[in-house]
């Protein structure tokens, strides 16, 4: 890990300002923070009642987002074409301040045991290390080519890495010794997701249209399963075994049982589907359509679209944009 410093002001006095307001209430209804990067905002959506409750003005071409709760605080926004994160406070909600990073960070996931977030730079080959507290980038991993998803298990003890244009999937201990693991899956790896139990690691393979199953434990993919055209990203249902795929080409969302490693059926949703995520709370899958400027709202029991929220222009919401 390489330590890299950049200037910056005024984190104390935003974080004794912020640690005075009161804490979220466990009862609030979970929160969508839909990054628009056609008009630079994040749609906040407040998922039980369906309804906007605020859009936010925050960066450049904005698209990666780290919102639920292991990320503490503050949800975080990464814009690519400002080479920034923006920081929102869910409170609000409303973007409190920004961060600079490297160039073009895109992918960004919350550590759910340590103040950190994870963010990869397209353009650097690394993966940087923002403190969540300080609110300041501290060090990077050296990655592949074009890092695009991050995520992080559960327990802390792994941060997961998409580099896309090198066909693999890097591991990196972050509870042991840093060292790394390089996974060969399918072409052009993009969105990963860990199981929470982090026995699987799922990634969407823009150009083979297949996820891989890769076994954690063993380092090694263990199916490829072939789904729609395109898939970009996923979330994992653990109650059901399933896998819900964004297909970007096809418009639709594969559903994939893990146990058999087979595609069970796909959903229709907007055009150009890409974020996705998952609330426990309300037992709904919902994905965001870049092209439709929408929210699909799916039932994961039926299989089917209950309904579609309006979003702002472009909607891509490429990460855990579900705070509950």
């Amino acid at each position: 890990m390489s330590a890299t410093r950049r200037p910056w002001t005024g984190a104390a006095a935003l974080v004794l300002a912020l640690a005075g307001a009161p804490a979220l209430a466990t009862t609030q209804a979970p929160l969508a923070f839909v990054t628009n990067q056609g008009d630079d905002s994040v749609t906040v959506i407040d998922l039980s009642s369906q309804k906007t409750v605020a859009t936010l003005a925050v960066g450049k071409s904005p698209a990666g987002v780290a919102a639920a709760m292991s990320a503490g605080d503050f949800a975080f926004i990464s814009n690519p074409d400002g080479n920034e994160l923006t920081v929102v406070d869910p409170r609000g909600p409303r973007a409190v301040r920004s961060i600079a990073t490297g160039a073009s960070p895109l992918g960004i996931a919350a550590d759910p045991v340590r103040a950190r977030l994870y963010v990869a730079n397209w353009f650097d080959r690394r993966v940087e290390i923002v403190d969540r507290d300080a609110l300041k980038v501290i060090g990077h991993y050296a990655v592949g080519n074009t890092p695009a998803g991050v995520a992080v298990s559960r327990d802390g003890a792994r941060l997961a890495v998409a580099n896309r244009d090198d066909d693999t999937v890097q591991l990196i201990e972050l509870a042991g010794d840093g060292k790394d693991s390089v996974i060969a899956v399918g072409r052009r790896p993009f969105g990963i997701t860990l199981s929470p139990d982090g026995r699987w690691l799922f990634s969407a393979n823009v150009r083979s249209d297949d996820v891989s199953i890769v076994d954690v434990a063993a380092r090694r993919e263990a199916a490829r399963v072939k789904v729609g055209d395109a898939p970009y990203a996923s979330i994992y249902d653990a109650g059901r075994g399933r896998l819900f795929v964004t297909n970007q080409q096809e418009g639709t969302v594969s559903v994939v049982d893990v146990a058999t490693a087979r595609e069970v059926t796909r959903i229709a949703v907007g055009d150009y589907p890409e974020g996705i995520d998952y609330s426990a709370r309300l037992d709904r899958v919902y994905v965001a359509s870049w092209f439709d400027n929408a929210l699909y709202v799916i039932d994961p029991a039926a299989l089917t679209v209950e309904t579609q929220i309006p979003c702002g222009d472009g909607s891509r919401a490429f990460g855990e944009f579900i705070r509950e």
